[in-house]
């Protein structure tokens, strides 16, 4: 826990040297939409944008895999229930097989 909590206070110097440093103003010119702002901020919202469209994108991945998941976790459970029901064999195949031999 101590040693999440240094790293995420280096995290945060070192973002905080970052807008320090890149503070002058820059423009953004999209159609018609003009905007202005610092590069730090400009930079901290493309990369924000970036990671919410990675996890936007990821998530009919996880929810396939979480279907079928829950599938093959019901399926084991029936599978179980047969087992802990079918009748025991009246003979073992392996000592019948050694005698034959």
């Amino acid at each position: 826990m101590q040693v999440f909590l240094f790293l995420a206070m280096i995290l945060v110097l070192g973002v905080l040297f970052f807008a320090v440093q890149n503070s002058e103003v820059i423009t953004i010119t999209f159609f018609n939409w003009i905007f202005e702002g610092s590069l730090a901020l400009i930079l901290a919202l493309a990369f924000s944008s970036g990671l919410l469209a990675g996890i936007l994108l990821f998530i009919p991945t996880w929810w396939g895999k979480m279907k079928t998941g829950r599938a093959q976790k019901k399926r084991i459970n029936e599978l179980k229930q047969q087992l802990l029901h079918a009748p025991e064999p009246e003979e073992d195949i392996y000592e019948t097989e050694e005698a034959e031999e």
